[in-house]
């Protein structure tokens, strides 16, 4: 893991995701690389047109609005330069980019073009208009980057990856081929790693009969010093985050296919839910 992608819109939520990035890149010695989308300034704009209905109102001259986006250029740059000044502070190999794109639109080119092995970055979680922004973005990220994704919705003073938690039912081949990628993961930092099915009274099934799937996973994929762990719960995407909570556990690790609209998966929308809710990081992997 040689290069971390941060996306920021410099928002709380954002900075909250910022310690993180900067503490595993330090750990990783990994180069950092740090990107904001100015599409969030255009989307402001194209709402205040349609709401205002009118252009040739005050305020809404074109003039006057690339007056604006121009303040808002220069103003980001200002906080990229700042940013990019803080990290190399404390020995971290940064780079800085400002796109005028949507984010979700050029995510999958800045990974390829930089050869990123991973993003890191924070969601609002679900907490009204800002999760229509924000949070909304970060889900898009989720879905469709080709690289492992770490997504952080409380701040964190001391982040130190000791316990992953990665839930699944285990019935998948594509998922399961997927475990090891996880249980990488956590040998990197020489963390635990509790594997776990929530059963639920509509998905429910016998303890043994789901043990007994578990171990022959584990057998097949060869993935030694984990645990299995079954928990019952109403909900699954509320079972792994109240699991997780009782583990302690550092991030809690989800394997989606990142399908979008009608093709999208019950799995995937559980990951989703995990991602907005969750005080733990969550790490979402794809299949490739």
């Amino acid at each position: 893991m040689k290069r971390i992608l941060f996306p920021t819109d410099f928002s709380d939520a954002a900075n909250n995701a910022l310690n993180i990035a900067m503490k595993l890149s330090k750990t990783l010695q990994a180069e950092l690389h740090v990107l904001h989308s100015l599409n969030s300034v255009q989307q402001y704009v194209d709402i205040s047109l349609t709401t205002a209905g009118d252009i040739t109102m005050p305020g809404m001259q074109p003039e006057v609005v690339l007056e604006a986006i121009q303040q808002e250029t220069d103003r980001v740059n200002a906080k990229m330069d700042e940013l990019e000044k803080e990290i190399k502070a404390v020995g971290i190999n940064v780079e800085t980019k400002v796109i005028q794109q949507a984010l979700d639109f050029e995510i999958n080119d800045i990974i390829q073009e930089n050869n990123i092995d991973f993003v890191v970055m924070g969601t609002h979680g679900s907490s009204g208009i800002k999760e229509a922004f924000i949070g909304s973005t970060a889900q898009k990220i989720v879905r469709i980057a080709t690289v492992p994704v770490l997504t952080v919705n409380t701040a964190s003073d001391e982040f130190n990856i000791r316990r992953i938690v990665c839930c699944s039912d285990f019935t998948e081949e594509k998922i399961n081929e997927q475990l090891p990628r996880v249980k990488r993961f956590a040998d990197i930092f020489e963390a635990e790693l509790d594997l776990v099915y929530v059963n639920t009274p509509t998905y429910f099934e016998e303890t043994k009969t789901v043990l007994d799937r578990m171990e022959q996973v584990k057998f097949d994929y060869g993935l030694k010093n984990c645990d299995s762990h079954i928990y019952n719960a109403f909900d699954i995407d509320e079972g792994v985050i109240n699991f997780s909570e009782q583990q302690n556990a550092d991030v809690i690790a989800m394997i989606t296919h990142g399908y979008r609209g009608v093709k999208k998966l019950f799995n995937d929308n559980i990951t989703e839910s995990v991602v907005n809710h969750s005080e733990i990081p969550v790490l979402t992997l794809h299949i490739h």
